[in-house]
């Protein structure tokens, strides 16, 4: 009943109006020197979050920065109070002179726009693989039309952060900009999976948690996020037992919004992150996770299997000639994914490719390049107009 009278589409509208009502009223606070981070994609402030932070302190001591963390909760009753904590969010943008998002926010999108703010479109995701945003409307994977409409999605946006030139085009048709507001600065991810010290930490906490995998290979398997709900289509018990086969001990990390696989033999490493596993893993397997892009930046050799690439290249399309541009060795079935790992098909050179293409070097050999850099765009200047200089 409600998709046929479209009252998801009748409540976004409404919402929308609220939500600029209450915008409109805050307008009279003062802004400050401020910078406001909002995500929806965890309930804790992600990693590009908190280096960013450190970052805006580095270049501006007296900046204050306001790192808010909410996911959109289950059911109708907890959505209520999600609605309460949006005032929250609205008035510390009102408040601010720079608002940061990694994914579609509804307060940078859905209200209306004020003067003496900067909107920068920081995606949580390296370079561009798999079309998202504005690219799959109305696709299987994508947002209905009417209510990407209804809510904005997507609208706002003074800068949008891209890892590296090839991805500026790819970012400004995901988000519907025109590509000279799209900047080349990496993620701050980037200097922690470069940061020898970051990684000899990250070393030492796993072998502290897993004692019985020092010394061996570790495979680490993290498949692409699919939004349309489909389930993986490797089974990552099945990959498993192939890799330890080959000599290799498997972990398993799917999305944080999909729950951790369960079974005897899977291994899923709680208590480290994709990133961390990335600084001790030998091998990298996906299908179409971006996350290869951040192997290439750890030099992990990485492999793609994906025994549903034609279906999958229909339902959702790439920014790229998958897997051609890629370089990396593409397997249909385990057998193939085995043999390609025995011969070492992909190598340190391969992965260095593949960075120089998808993330851009960043200016200073510092531990803090990558960030740094993005914080400068950030508090650069508060107009689209000149927000367009900082890439040139």
């Amino acid at each position: 009943m409600i998709r046929v009278l479209r009252l998801d589409i009748l409540a976004a509208y409404v919402a929308r109006l609220a939500l600029t009502l209450v915008s409109l009223v805050m307008r009279v606070l003062p802004r400050r020197n401020k910078v406001t981070m909002l995500t929806r994609q965890s309930n804790r402030p992600p990693s590009d979050f908190v280096l960013l932070s450190q970052a805006l302190l580095r270049a501006d001591p007296g900046v204050e920065v306001q790192v808010i963390a909410k996911m959109v909760p289950p059911g109708v009753i907890r959505k209520f109070g999600y609605a309460l904590h949006l005032l929250v969010e609205i008035y510390h943008v009102s408040t601010s002179r720079v608002l940061v998002v990694d994914g579609y926010s509804i307060i940078a999108s859905a209200t209306p726009r004020s003067e003496g703010l900067t909107v920068v479109q920081l995606w949580h995701a390296l370079g561009s693989l798999k079309k998202f945003g504005v690219s799959i409307l109305g696709r299987r994977g994508g947002r209905d039309p009417k209510l990407a409409r209804a809510m904005r999605m997507h609208d706002g946006y003074d800068i949008v952060i891209a890892s590296a030139e090839r991805c500026r085009a790819p970012f400004a048709e995901a988000f519907g900009v025109d590509v000279s507001k799209v900047v080349v600065a990496p993620l701050p991810r980037v200097d922690r999976l470069r940061d020898p010290a970051v990684r000899a930490r990250a070393r030492k906490k796993f072998d502290y948690l897993y004692p019985d995998l020092v010394g061996t290979k570790v495979a680490l398997y993290a498949p692409t996020f699919r939004t349309e709900g489909l389930e993986p289509t490797v089974d990552p018990l099945e990959l498993t037992h192939a890799m330890s086969d080959a000599g290799y001990s498997t972990i398993t990390k799917l999305h944080p919004l999909v729950p951790a696989p369960t079974g005897a033999g899977l291994r899923t490493a709680p208590g480290m992150s994709t990133q961390e596993l990335l600084m001790v893993a030998d091998v990298f397997i996906t299908d179409y996770s971006s996350a290869v892009f951040e192997a290439a930046v750890a030099g992990v050799p990485s492999y793609l299997i994906a025994p549903d690439l034609n279906e999958y290249a229909q339902r959702r399309d790439f920014y790229i000639a998958f897997p051609d541009d890629l370089g990396l060795p593409l397997a249909e079935t385990l057998d193939e994914l085995v043999a390609q790992v025995k011969g070492g098909e992909a190598d340190a050179a391969t992965m260095e490719r593949l960075r120089e293409e998808f993330v851009a070097d960043v200016d200073g050999d510092g531990v803090t390049a990558a960030a740094d850099r993005l914080a400068q765009v950030a508090l650069a200047t508060a107009t689209p107009a000149k927000s367009e200089e900082v890439h040139t």
